[in-house]
């Protein structure tokens, strides 16, 4: 819920008026009430001859103060009126002949840590599976995939065969990788080969467990003289526990076990594995981000970090005819509350009173 406000949000950057010069309308109506009010003073003409004292108390006051009278009712009902004519907007139409040119590399880490089971199957696995869900939200647009541990693969060029991405992506491991380690910063040469050839511009998308100080300085440099945008995605956990109750639970079972074998001692071989399980680097990865003007997101167990993610995405990207796309007029449901209001000029005697 908190993420679908925060995406909601995000849109509301681009809110404008398509209409803004209808609020001129505002205007006319609070000028023709005030009309109103003056003509139905019936004592106008008098207060020029006497005294107000006097005046007051030779007239018998009625009650005004009713707030469900035709011009009050006038006043609120002009509200929503010129929100409607105005036409509030935030988004534009979407165009079938519309083409998405901006590319995304999804640059993948697949060194040792991301081994790491503090995510159930796996961090890799966790991040395969949710790559595997954006390219579902995309589908059919330019992409890229490389694989990076101690040095960076181009596993797929850009291209619009998401289903071809899924191929080699259930391949990735750090086994296959020539070099172990995790430099990041050894993707930016593959991503600027393949945005060299880019007229727009496109969206690199890390997606990993950490950073060093190095890949923040390259980073920073890159993205500075690069049109660019970052997304780092951090997968795992940064207390590095298990998030698996069930591993827990097993845990637990092997500690009395391994205790009861030991007789009573309480160092257990079951307490290592959890101990040596490396914490997702998120302060590294905040300070990569913020260094590169980039975004950064929480890896979730449901799929709203995914539907983030390509929100940022969307929001950088360029579309060839992003000037003829109208922009959709959002002010319309806003006619229900303008009739809902305008049921008040059927009640009896209503005309009457004006």
């Amino acid at each position: 819920m908190i993420d679908d406000i925060s995406l909601w949000f995000d849109s509301m950057q681009y809110f404008h008026f398509l209409r803004p010069y209808w609020l001129l309308i505002f205007v006319v109506v609070i000028y023709i009430l005030r009309a109103f009010t003056l003509c139905d003073d019936s004592l106008a003409q008098w207060r020029p001859l006497m005294s107000a004292p006097i005046l007051q108390n030779l007239t018998v006051s009625g009650n005004n103060n009713n707030w469900l009278s035709p011009k009050k009712m006038t006043f609120i009902l002009s509200i929503p009126l010129c929100i409607v004519l105005m036409g509030p907007t935030w988004e534009q139409q979407p165009s079938p002949f519309s083409e998405n040119n901006s590319p995304l590399i999804i640059a993948l880490d697949v060194s040792k840590t991301m081994e790491q089971g503090d995510v159930q199957p796996s961090r890799l696995l966790r991040a395969k599976q949710k790559i595997i869900e954006l390219l579902e939200i995309r589908g059919d647009s330019k992409t890229a995939l490389i694989a990076f541990s101690g040095s960076a693969h181009v596993v797929m060029p850009i291209t619009n065969d998401r289903e071809m991405i899924r191929h080699f992506l259930d391949a990735l491991s750090d086994k296959i990788m020539p070099l172990s380690g995790k430099l990041p910063e050894s993707i930016i040469p593959l991503t600027n080969n393949l945005l060299a050839n880019s007229t727009v511009p496109g969206t690199v998308l890390l997606v990993g467990d950490g950073a060093s100080n190095n890949t923040v300085k390259a980073f920073k440099n890159f993205f500075d003289n690069n049109s660019a945008q970052l997304v780092v995605w951090a997968i795992g956990l940064e207390n590095g526990k298990t998030s698996d109750p069930t591993a827990s639970t097993t845990t637990q079972q092997n500690e009395r076990h391994s205790t009861q074998q030991s007789g009573g001692l309480t160092h257990t071989l079951a307490d290592e594995p959890s101990s040596n399980i490396i914490p997702l680097q998120l302060e590294q990865l905040k300070s990569l981000s913020n260094e590169s003007n980039g975004r950064l997101q929480m890896m979730t167990n449901d799929d709203s970090d995914v539907k983030r993610v390509n929100n940022y995405i969307k929001n950088n990207i360029v579309i060839v005819d992003d000037n003829s796309r109208p922009w959709h007029d959002s002010g319309y449901p806003m006619v229900f509350v303008v009739a809902a209001i305008f049921l008040f000029w059927f009640r009896k005697g209503w005309t009457l009173q004006w």
